[in-house]
């Protein structure tokens, strides 16, 4: 299986989010590397489609509300490294990334819920203008929309245009 990789063509697609377990992100977006005799996690194969300069935005769990709670760039280079994952060492994707910097008011899920209408109609549009998974960043109708189980996924252009209408954020590439 390979990755979709759907925005390619449009340099308006640049937006990620990352949804770490225990809501630390640290200096690098680190995932383990697919490989024969392993299953196939598209939300890690991600990490080595990301770009320096891409807009990465923080998924916190640990928040009392858990939401989007702050955003970073990728700044690369992709590497590819040894790591130690359960105590065995692993090949691993790795990207750089720049300090992250708190929102004002995280977005949280019931915000999302708010929306889920128009955030579920920009999944279903993108789903329905690409041939093969968008990777997109939830699952579920708009009043039980939740965070798909994913490390890494891929915000459309829309769906930052619909969050920075609607929660007064705005960032230029």
């Amino acid at each position: 299986m390979t990755i979709n990789v759907w925005w390619a063509p449009s340099a308006e697609e640049r937006y990620w989010m990352i949804a770490p377990s225990r809501g630390e992100v640290g200096e690098f977006l680190r995932a383990p590397q697919s490989s024969d005799d392993r299953r196939f996690e598209w939300s890690h194969e991600l990490v080595r489609h990301t770009s320096p300069g891409d807009t990465l935005f923080v998924w916190d769990r640990t928040l009392p509300e858990p939401g989007i709670a702050a955003w970073g760039r990728v700044l690369g280079p992709l590497e590819e490294v040894t790591a130690t994952r359960r105590g065995v060492a692993m090949p691993h994707w790795q990207m750089r990334i720049s300090d992250t910097l708190p929102l004002a008011r995280p977005i949280t899920l019931r915000d999302f819920r708010r929306i889920g209408a128009e955030i579920v109609a920009i999944r279903d549009d993108t789903e329905a203008a690409t041939d093969g998974p968008v990777y997109f960043p939830f699952i579920g109708s708009a009043d039980t929309l939740t965070l798909a189980p994913a490390y890494l996924s891929k915000i459309p252009r829309d769906m930052f245009a619909l969050l920075s209408s609607r929660f007064g954020f705005e960032f230029t590439l």
